[in-house]
């Protein structure tokens, strides 16, 4: 069934994250330790929501090796790995390759289109369609690559303009439920979703686009903070969401450009693989733990 996970992949924060708030703007620090704390409780609420996580070992050589979700898309058994749109991070998706091959032993797609790019930050599966957002760093024939993994669904191209990915403007949360950012590339990005014949979903409408960045897993919805994504938002979960919901800050992690559906990617997986190694070492040598 859609939205119903029980492997989440993720990666630790490198040191080399500091690096990203000096290139985003000269005045922009990034407190690594914070951010980790942040990345923790990430992974607490994860927990919560009743997944399995495999971790990966940071890579000093790739400061945004966190941001996981641009690697690789997954729907029921098969993952299509990505070519990220930032040709400095396409050496991470081999690491994704790895562990979803060989430990979740799911089915592998390669994009075969030299010329493509795709972040998976710009694929929203909604449980009965895919719509992939055309911007920054996902080109059309990054879209058709898509649209060839997972011939099960209608894939619909959509343009976005200024934002990160698409997921930074809409997301699902929930059965037929679509969280809505209240600027205008958020709206044109909604509008457009709207002339899909298979449109039938309800707008959660909220007061910003970093509102309406949320995970839905298992019956549970991901949040932001009160703090962090306004009153007026937060009401607004509070009074349309009646099922389970968990805040979770990530303001340090945002400096780096980073979202709640970034530091993730989840995985059906209904047979359980061999070889889980039990908790976090400090053994460099091993890439991945499952907690």
């Amino acid at each position: 069934m859609a939205f119903r996970y029980n492997y989440a992949v993720v990666c630790r924060i490198p040191d080399s994250f500091k690096e990203k708030g000096q290139r985003i703007t000269a005045n922009q620090t990034i407190d690594v330790e914070k951010a980790r704390e942040e990345y923790r409780n990430f992974l607490d609420t994860l927990r919560k929501c009743e997944v399995n996580i495999v971790e990966l070992q940071e890579d000093e050589s790739y400061p945004d090796c966190a941001f996981v979700e641009d690697c690789a898309v997954v729907i029921g058994g098969t993952a299509l790995i990505c070519r990220p749109g930032l040709a400095s991070r396409q050496g991470e998706v081999a690491e994704i390759r790895k562990v979803i091959r060989q430990e979740l032993r799911l089915k592998i797609a390669e994009i075969e289109d030299a010329d493509a790019t795709l972040d998976g930050g710009d694929v929203l599966f909604t449980g009965k369609e895919i719509f992939v957002g055309i911007g920054h760093h996902t080109n059309l024939k990054g879209a058709n690559a898509v649209a060839e993994a997972f011939p099960e669904y209608v894939v619909t191209s959509i343009k976005i303009e200024g934002a990160l990915h698409l997921k930074n403007l809409i997301t699902v949360a929930g059965k037929q439920v679509l969280a809505v950012g209240s600027s205008i590339s958020a709206r044109k990005a909604y509008d457009q979703m709207r002339q899909s014949p298979n449109f039938n979903y309800k707008a959660l409408k909220l007061d910003s686009d970093t509102a309406a960045n949320m995970l839905y897993i298992n019956g549970r919805l991901i949040h932001r903070t009160r703090d962090e994504i306004g009153e007026i938002s937060y009401s607004v979960l509070d009074e349309k969401i009646t099922y389970a919901k968990h805040k979770c800050s990530i303001k340090e992690i945002e400096k780096g450009l980073g979202s709640l559906s970034s530091l993730v990617i989840l995985i059906a997986k209904h047979r359980a693989p061999k070889n889980i190694v039990s908790t976090v070492t400090n053994d460099d040598t091993c890439p991945f733990a499952w907690l």
